[in-house]
């Protein structure tokens, strides 16, 4: 560190700004600065005395701005940025449409194009760091699908965490390879699929500087029961043998690689797995949804130590995630966009408002996930999820610079004040002005630096016509008779023709 004068250097110094730095105190910093040297922050605090004690190649003035911990979205899906609301009208089968897609009708190239678009749309919304779970029924029958993905978010330039790992029985499973326009159909033993996510692992995990980590993630918790929402009780009566092989190998990838789990559960599922010497609970494991989970599962997620990650969606009607409870028996819980198909974008500020609404509504109680609480589940919390918080989620000297900065000088944020509530209440994902990961800005004045935005957004255009093309998904985009005029819709169709699926989700 280099001296001048009296003062030292800094690669960066964002200036006079309302800094939220989600510290262990919490602290709320007004006409404060932040300063970076290479890709750690190295001081916070009153902008008059960061002024006196650095001197900076580059300074930006953030006056009337909120500067922020880069947003942390724990649970997405790669593939849906190129599948954003086709099969929106039948969400009931949106699953049977999107999974023979991934499985059978993307190319090598589609996983990168879509890994550039999706990273790119996070980093406009403020995320700087974002989970992909590859597939909406994974797929990691070759790696390739798994590192292209990670190569794409490497672009772009924010974190990534790719989770990759094995789907559903039955195995053999069916997928397609597409080479030259050509389809070539393989069958793929559970072990292949291990195998696959593994390799993914020793290529990427810990690449791009640090910048990217890649989690062992089964589709399910339990392969055996309902995999997209809760159970019945005379449904989830016991584990299968696959059941207990998937977490055993599960547990053996993590241990010798030294990775994280993530997986997705629901009602029912949770009080079985906990019955296996394996299960997939514990400090090292984030779980999505948790829709519909008794007393009983709340406690052990809670007494285990794992990690719980809530998107909003309509299935949290019909099976609510206990959040409040959760965070009440002491469980870590975030809040996440599961984005972005078929109709939700990577805006993490939507999705905590959502959230907020419908917990309070279901519990009849308009004071449950105050809006600090709230703020911590897409930052501090979401980085302890992901067994992060050592290194970002906070601002804090030492910690890398992942910063999200928010335009406060505008009509709906304005008057300046209450900035928490501003971000929480008022805020969309595009009022972020400027972005730095790991020292690097990335987003200036909304103006992308780090890639060509026009040509990665062109690239995604073309890649999701092919892919509309040749898996033959204009049939999932027709409005329905019911579109205009009518407060329920339905279908005079069938879309889906179960019978000629290539393989079941």
């Amino acid at each position: 560190m280099t001296l001048d004068g009296n003062r030292k250097h800094a690669d960066l110094i964002l200036k006079r700004g309302t800094v939220i730095t989600m510290d262990p105190e919490r602290r709320i910093l007004e006409n404060a600065s932040v300063a970076v040297e290479g890709t750690r922050i190295v001081a916070v605090g009153p902008a008059d005395d960061i002024e006196a004690a650095y001197s900076a190649d580059r300074e930006i003035d953030c006056l009337h701005k909120a500067i922020l911990p880069g947003l942390i979205d724990a649970h997405g899906h790669a593939g849906h940025a190129l599948l954003k609301t086709i099969g929106a009208d039948t969400r009931s089968h949106w699953m049977h449409i999107a999974t023979p897609t991934y499985h059978h009708y993307t190319t090598d190239e589609f996983w990168y194009v879509e890994a550039r678009l999706a990273a790119l749309e996070r980093l406009k919304m403020g995320v700087t760091c974002g989970v992909s779970v590859i597939s909406s029924a994974q797929r990691s029958d070759d790696p390739i699908f798994g590192c292209n993905n990670a190569r794409g978010y490497a672009d772009v330039g924010i974190r990534g965490v790719v989770a990759v790992g094995p789907c559903n029985p039955p195995f053999p499973r069916k997928f397609s390879r597409w080479k030259n326009g050509v389809r070539h159909e393989v069958e793929v033993p559970f072990e292949g699929m291990m195998e696959g996510a593994e390799a993914v692992i020793e290529a990427w995990n810990g690449g791009a500087d640090g910048r990217i980590r890649v989690f062992i993630a089964p589709f399910v918790l339990l392969t055996s029961i309902f995999g997209s929402g809760p159970s019945a009780p005379d449904v989830a009566v016991a584990l299968s043998d696959h059941d207990r092989l998937m977490m055993r190998r599960v547990r053996e990838v993590a241990a010798k690689h030294k990775v994280r789990i993530h997986t997705e559960a629901f009602g029912g599922m949770i009080r079985l797995a906990h019955r296996c010497e394996y299960a997939l609970l514990g400090p090292d494991v984030h779980i999505q949804h948790c829709t519909g989970i008794s007393f009983e599962e709340a406690m052990i997620l809670a007494e285990t130590g794992t990690h719980v990650a809530s998107a909003p969606g309509y299935g949290q009607v019909n099976g609510r995630c206990p959040i409040p409870e959760l965070i009440g028996l002491g469980a870590n819980v975030v809040i996440t966009t599961d984005g972005n198909s078929p109709s939700t974008p990577f805006d993490l500020l939507p999705s905590v408002r959502e959230t907020q609404l419908i917990q309070r509504m279901l519990c009849h109680d308009p004071f449950l996930l105050p809006n600090g609480k709230a703020l911590e589940m897409i930052t501090i919390d979401a980085a302890k999820a992901l067994g992060w918080d050592d290194e970002i989620g906070s601002l804090e000297p030492g910690k890398q610079a992942d910063i999200a900065v928010m335009n406060l000088w505008q009509p709906h944020l304005v008057p300046n004040i209450m900035p928490v509530h501003r971000v929480i209440c008022e805020a969309v994902g595009h009022d972020f002005e400027t972005v730095v990961v790991a020292g690097r800005v990335l987003m200036e004045g909304r103006r992308v630096l780090s890639v060509d935005e026009d040509e990665v957004l062109s690239e995604g255009e073309a890649e999701a016509h092919r892919l509309i093309e040749r898996a033959g998904l204009e049939r999932h985009m027709a409005l329905p008779s019911t579109f205009w005029g009518h407060t329920q819709g339905w279908l005079d169709e069938q879309r889906v023709d179960y019978d000629s699926l290539p393989c079941r989700p």
